[in-house]
């Protein structure tokens, strides 16, 4: 889950939430961005960090009892593995496209602990081999896959950016990423507020987009138990942006 704090108190956003928003990102794109296979494509941006947050695996709150951000999350080798197969059989029983792209995502997200952990090394091994049968089924390279896959890596990344509130104020530009096409794309906050991405990629010259967020003003709790009974009987409450092209 995505923790941010205020002076009013706690903002959560659920990774669903945040997978859900993504989506809403990449359906604004327009076609000539767009990869094969796009409806399933969307199903996989909207997707990708579902199942996520499971209150039988673990508390998330800190030492203190305070909420803890996806961040700050520790998780062991086989908590990770655990979470990574829970997805992938998800995505697998809907189509082999979804999990395709979510498998390239789960890889970006963790190839750094393959260093650290055999299992971790093995588990991606498998799926290197899982992907290729699905390659060939397709009939396209990996390396083609892997474009297309960055769309979901776009709009995982953007969402995050406004979910996290990371645009910066005074107009200064911040990186989202580096994804489609090779591009590297930019956001910055204008004065009333409106987010610029460019370069801009999508169909309409501006969009709103909007995530659920749940306000909590309790910032501490005794319990995962209790902070589960509140954060799920907390109200959502829509949080909006505006996205708009740059004008010369």
């Amino acid at each position: 889950m995505i923790v941010n704090k205020s002076v009013i108190g706690l903002h959560i956003i659920f990774h669903e939430a945040h997978g859900l928003l993504a989506g809403k990102i990449a359906n604004e794109i327009a076609a000539e961005y767009r990869p094969i296979h796009w409806f399933e494509t969307l199903v996989a941006v909207c997707e990708h960090d579902d199942r996520q947050l499971n209150f039988d695996e673990k508390d998330y709150l800190s030492d203190i009892g305070v909420p803890l951000d996806f961040t700050e999350e520790r998780s062991s080798v086989k908590d990770v593995i655990t979470r990574m197969q829970r997805i992938l059989k998800s995505a697998a029983n809907k189509s082999l496209w979804v999990k395709l792209l979510i498998s390239y995502h789960l890889e970006f997200i963790y190839s750094d602990l393959k260093a650290e952990s055999k299992r971790i090394a093995s588990f991606f091994a498998d799926e290197d081999r899982a992907r290729q049968l699905i390659l060939k089924e397709f009939k396209i390279s990996d390396k083609k896959a892997r474009s297309y896959y960055e769309v979901m890596r776009f709009c995982d990344r953007l969402s995050l950016v406004l979910c996290k509130d990371e645009a910066p104020a005074a107009e200064r530009l911040l990186e989202i990423n580096t994804s489609i096409n090779g591009e590297t794309f930019f956001i910055k906050k204008a004065k009333n507020g409106e987010l610029i991405i460019t370069p801009w990629i999508f169909s309409n010259t501006e969009f709103e987009v909007s995530v659920e967020e749940r306000i909590l003003r309790k910032t501490q709790f005794t319990s995962a138990t209790q902070f589960q009974t509140i954060l799920m009987e907390s109200k959502p409450q829509p949080k909006k942006w505006v996205l708009k092209k740059a004008t010369d």
